[in-house]
């Protein structure tokens, strides 16, 4: 076998092992100098409650990093169970840059942030970007949250195991905006 046949066997081995712990799907966001730029990512967690951050892990060469360095600002909109095509969208490589990437998809802008908010998930943050450190090929961006809030009582989108999954409906939450 190969050296580079190895790798690649090995990254398939990781990505099973990893695929075992189920993470939440969501949309983060920013504006770039096209207009509206997004990426689904499920590597996205709280950090601190006080001061309120979070962290998600981008690709160091995606657009949305690009356009996060540039603003200094981000959004994360967390998906309901039933958005599996807008989580399978913004995952797609091959969607079209600018405003053409978010035809048909409902959002805003965010307040705190003007980054695009996905007005039918369910939750969503926006956030000041706080660091970017390299990892690997992805990047660690930290955010300090600016604003938080409930979009709709659905339960979450889940990933696990190279797919979609589903948890029972979240109690009712209260969230300090």
């Amino acid at each position: 076998m190969t050296g580079a046949g190895k790798g690649q066997d090995q990254e398939r081995a990781f990505r099973s092992v990893a695929g075992r712990f189920a993470t939440g799907v969501a949309v983060a966001t920013a504006v770039g100098p096209d207009g509206p730029v997004g990426m689904t990512v499920n590597s996205f967690t709280t950090v601190s409650l006080s001061p309120r951050m979070l962290l998600v892990c981008l690709r160091r060469d995606c657009r949305l990093l690009g356009a996060v360095r540039r603003t200094g600002r981000f959004a994360v909109t967390v998906l309901g169970d039933d958005q599996r095509e807008e989580a399978a969208w913004f995952a797609s490589r091959g969607r079209p840059a600018g405003t053409d990437g978010f035809a048909g998809v409902a959002y805003d802008d965010e307040r705190a942030t003007g980054c695009p908010r996905l007005t039918d998930g369910v939750a969503y943050f926006g956030c000041e970007a706080v660091s970017a450190d390299p990892a690997g090929d992805h990047a660690v961006l930290m955010g300090a949250v600016r604003s938080a809030g409930l979009l709709r009582p659905a339960p979450p989108l889940l990933f696990v195991d190279g797919d979609y999954a589903r948890v029972a409906a979240p109690r009712e939450a209260q969230v300090a905006r």
